[in-house]
């Protein structure tokens, strides 16, 4: 993966998107962090820190943060899904065409009701050309940020999104390991 030709961007400024964001932007990859509220995300770019999930966390320099969904996710190859279950559907109707041939990654755990289904399922009705993958483990975006030793499990069927997965997230602190089980991996962190 080279830096400039495929950025990642992260959608969702909770502690985990936050995190994962930072980490990516520490490995010296290009990142977007999308947030839907601007005044929080005009704080962080001022402040360089999340005040309500992260406020113990200094978040790189490099880290691009903002709230323009569609330049965002245009702008990515690799899209990271930090968004709550209750909106993950509403945000994907936004973008589902511009997904298509990126590499979409679930971290959102849950289940939309109605009807039973998964994040990464949605992700297939609303971005259907989209390459989709899950990340779960068992962390906390707290530990994670804190820099201790975690693991989490990228599951995909398309062994080269894995390995994206692995390059872009994976440091001498957080191991990512692969799995061919999508929904066993997705359906394990929801419950």
């Amino acid at each position: 993966m080279t830096e400039q030709n495929n950025p990642v961007t992260v959608l969702g400024g909770g502690s985990f998107g936050t995190t994962l964001a930072h980490l990516i932007a520490v490995r010296g990859l290009p990142v977007s962090l999308w947030l839907r509220d601007e005044q929080a995300a005009e704080s962080m770019r001022r402040d360089r820190v999340n005040a309500r999930y992260l406020p113990d966390l200094v978040l790189h320099p490099d880290l691009r943060i903002t709230t323009d969904l569609q330049a965002a996710v245009s702008a990515a190859r690799l899209v990271l899904l930090a968004i709550p279950s209750s909106a993950f559907r509403s945000v994907l109707r936004q973008i589902g065409p511009v997904l298509d041939g990126k590499g979409v990654v679930s971290l959102t755990k849950g289940i939309e009701q109605p009807g039973f289904r998964l994040m990464s399922q949605v992700v297939e009705e609303e971005a259907p050309g989209a390459r989709v993958a899950v990340l779960s483990g068992p962390n906390l975006a707290k530990e994670i940020a804190a820099g201790a030793l975690t693991a989490s499990v990228v599951a995909s069927k398309d062994q080269a999104l894995c390995a994206e997965v692995q390059q872009v997230l994976g440091s001498r602190t957080l191991r990512i390991y692969a799995s061919q089980d999508r929904l066993g991996v997705e359906l394990g962190g929801a419950i």
